[in-house]
């Protein structure tokens, strides 16, 4: 699709665009409102004390890393948070606080991050610091040491650690004597004997103490309260809907016009049947609940762009009729309903504004239409002309408030329309309608359901064919065509009806806006509505 298909699809589901987005971002919006606040508070521990070491063992720091991923783990499982909720005095179980709680520890790093979500921030932080109490005190268990062993141990190095502050407070006192005895000599090298056996076993001790030092843990950054809520984020979730509310709108205009074989423009209408478009036709808004008589634009709102693209339609007739004189026109459409006799009708107006002599024939012996728009009797008409040579044309045409056009209706409708209007007697009756008039208007039946406009078509001066904007099929015209060339039709091109207003120049919309207004009211204060009502 170019540029300009583009834009104009954007245009047409403009309004569907907008009120997605609008409805999705306002349930996003109302729905996040309503949620309750939750708050992230994360306590961040350290595993092993590489860090801290003068010279740190590589080794040892890998080890770390790998052993944080494993506290991560165990940091979220029952008994650590079953620990968490009695020293807290939650009233929450283990499962339900195992949702609002996690922890991570990255792969290159040696720090374990534990993260807590609750409605109270204050409460949020007691959690995540709790996790890191209870995770640090369960550390030597997950080890393999016994709790009661570490505890003596810590006792001896305490002690010994004593022992080694006062044996140099005394080696200090007896370096400080200005003149020493040689007992003060003995007993300060037996007190560096002695220190050196203490801080001999206080490194034994030591050792046994931590084992591996990649194992401890320690905080190095306690949880605090959070001051703003991580959930719900309303402006976020709104926009994130909107987003996707303009995305899913646009997907499904997307399918629709990409199922949508309908015929909407001119370029489509050359694409698939190889037709010019002789004329745009506005949709009217008196075409819908209205009195049909409010259809005829060209004699009721002259100054509308309905009327005036009728005009214009009418010059392109003229011009694409040029090299082959047409006295004969039908006007016929693939599908009914497609506004070929409202077409008709106004092409007739506007030739007859012209100055042309035109006889408007109603030729669908079907489903007859032009007696009700112009408001006239349908007693007799083209049928009473087939049926006896003594009624004359004079007889059964009715003249119009509008110069130089009369009508014919159809008159009573027969069993047998195809024959009638294909029979010698037809192309005789159609002699008769040619000497009464300088341009002759048929406006038959579709092509589709039935044969009479192909039949018709055949012997006939021109044929235009009618679609409807955004409702005939591209099939439908496509057949259309192909039934009026196996015919033989000489197809001057197409009309585009019911095109969207939106669709017309802005020059027209301002052109037309008042006669537009009138029509919506039903009042024109320059024509009654008894003006294109038929005399007889």
């Amino acid at each position: 699709m170019d540029l300009r298909r583009q834009i104009a699809i954007l245009r047409a589901w403009f309004p569907l665009l907008v009120a997605s987005v609008l409805l999705a971002a306002g349930a996003a919006f109302a729905f996040s409102s309503m949620q309750q606040k939750l708050y992230q508070a994360k306590a961040t521990l350290i595993v092993g004390q590489s860090l801290s070491a003068v010279n740190p063992d590589y080794n040892q720091l890998l080890v770390s890393q790998r052993l944080s991923t494993t506290y991560a783990a165990v940091a979220t499982k029952r008994p650590i948070l079953d620990s968490v909720i009695k020293e807290l005095g939650l009233t929450q179980t283990s499962d339900e606080l195992a949702f609002r709680v996690w922890a991570d520890a990255p792969t290159d790093s040696t720090l374990l991050n534990l993260t807590a979500q609750d409605s109270d921030p204050a409460r949020a932080a007691a959690i995540a610091n709790a996790m890191a109490e209870q995770l640090i005190a369960a550390s030597p268990a997950i080890q393999g040491r016994q709790t009661d062993l570490q505890k003596s141990i810590d006792a001896d190095l305490k002690a010994t650690q004593d022992q080694i502050n006062a044996i140099q407070a005394q080696m200090e006192s007896l370096a400080g004597l200005a003149s020493p005895k040689p007992a003060d000599l003995a007993t300060l090298e037996t007190l560096q004997s002695r220190l050196i056996t203490l801080r001999s076993t206080y490194a034994a001790l030591l050792s046994y103490s931590v084992g591996n030092s990649s194992n401890l843990l320690a905080v190095v950054e306690p949880a605090v309260a959070p001051t703003s809520p991580v959930s719900p984020k309303p402006l976020l979730y709104t926009l994130l809907a909107a987003v996707a509310g303009l995305l899913l709108a646009a997907g499904v205009v997307a399918v629709v016009e990409y199922l949508d074989d309908t015929v909407k423009d001119a370029d489509t209408v050359q694409e698939v049947a190889g037709l010019s478009t002789l004329g745009s036709i506005t949709r009217m808004e008196s075409e819908r609940g209205r009195s049909e008589i409010y259809t005829l634009a060209t004699v009721l709102y002259p100054r509308s762009p309905a009327a005036e693209a009728y005009r214009t339609l009418r010059a392109n007739i003229e011009f694409a009729s040029v090299a082959v004189s047409v006295h004969t026109l039908l006007v016929t459409s693939a599908n009914a309903g497609e506004g070929k006799t409202v077409t008709a009708a106004n092409l007739a107006v506007a030739f007859a504004q012209a100055g042309r002599p035109v006889l408007l024939v109603d030729a669908d012996l079907r489903k007859p239409g032009v007696h009700r728009i112009f408001d006239v009797p349908n007693m007799h008409g083209l049928t009473s002309l087939l049926r006896s040579d003594d009624v004359s044309l004079d007889a059964v045409a009715h003249p119009t408030e509008q110069a130089n056009l009369r009508l014919l209706t159809s008159g009573p409708l027969p069993p047998n329309p195809a024959e009638m209007l294909g029979s010698q007697r037809m192309r005789a009756i159609l002699e008769r309608l040619k000497a009464g008039a300088d341009l002759v208007i048929f406006d038959a039946a579709p092509l589709q359901p039935v044969t009479d406009s192909a039949i018709m078509s055949s012997y006939l001066d021109a044929t235009i064919l009618v679609v409807d904007s955004g409702h005939t099929r591209r099939g439908a015209l496509r057949q259309g065509r192909d039934i009026l060339a196996r015919a033989g039709a000489n197809v001057l091109g197409v009309i585009l009806n019911r095109i969207p207003k939106a669709a017309q120049s802005g020059y027209y919309r301002a052109y037309g806006d008042q006669d537009f207004r009138e029509m919506a009211v039903g009042q024109d204060p320059s024509v009654t509505e008894a003006s294109p009502k038929g005399s007889a």
